[in-house]
């Protein structure tokens, strides 16, 4: 079995940056995103904020599976702009993030090549001022125990930086608790060692 991936890197903050390629402008702003919905109104503003340029090409990614992406040359020559701006959202490892390219025809013809590095470097020059941060991807789990269990239960949370998110023991220890995804079976497993079995997990 492979290792679970429960961390990723996206953006903590939006980013824009411009370029200027044979009179052509490119301007390229990057945004974190959690969902397509979240996407399409950023789409629909820079749309309205650039209602004088004809193409916004765009590309996002969202997740940490391969599958959940889109790109759009939105009308640019077809292969010229979408799928360079995902190349270079991919060459940081991001996720969680789109990228909108708009472009400003300055009278000179770049081609479909020309038009492919140009999307590309604007997106990479774009996404080097951007802040990059590392998310983790926890799970919750809830645990009910003896009260002779506290002290061993704290432990095995804090030796494997499980955290508590809430308290609601009264009779008993009644913990709703997050682990990271990569150590949650094992955090369980050792829950249930430390107590001889006298302890409940749900989730």
């Amino acid at each position: 079995m492979g290792k679970i991936k429960d961390s990723y890197l996206t953006l903590s903050d939006s980013a824009v940056s411009e370029i200027k390629i044979q009179k052509s402008k490119f301007i390229a702003q990057a945004f974190p995103i959690n969902s397509q919905l979240k996407f399409q109104e950023i789409l629909d503003n820079v749309r309205k904020t650039y209602y004088d340029a004809a193409h916004h090409p765009f590309a996002f990614r969202l997740g940490i599976t391969d599958d959940s992406f889109r790109y759009s040359d939105d009308g640019e020559p077809s292969g010229s702009a979408g799928k360079p701006v995902l190349d270079a959202i991919d060459k940081f490892e991001l996720t969680d993030v789109c990228v909108i390219v708009t472009r400003y025809f300055g009278g000179v013809k770049l081609g479909v090549g020309g038009l492919r590095r140009a999307f590309f470097e604007a997106t990479e020059e774009c996404l080097k001022t951007a802040k990059v941060e590392e998310r983790l991807v926890t799970e919750e789990f809830e645990i009910e125990s003896d009260y002779n269990q506290m002290n061993v239960i704290m432990k095995v949370l804090e030796q494997n930086g499980a955290n508590i998110l809430n308290n609601n023991s009264d009779e008993k220890v009644r913990l709703k608790c997050s682990s990271r995804l990569s150590v949650l079976e094992a955090v369980k497993k050792e829950l249930v060692n430390a107590t001889s079995g006298n302890i409940v997990i749900k989730g």
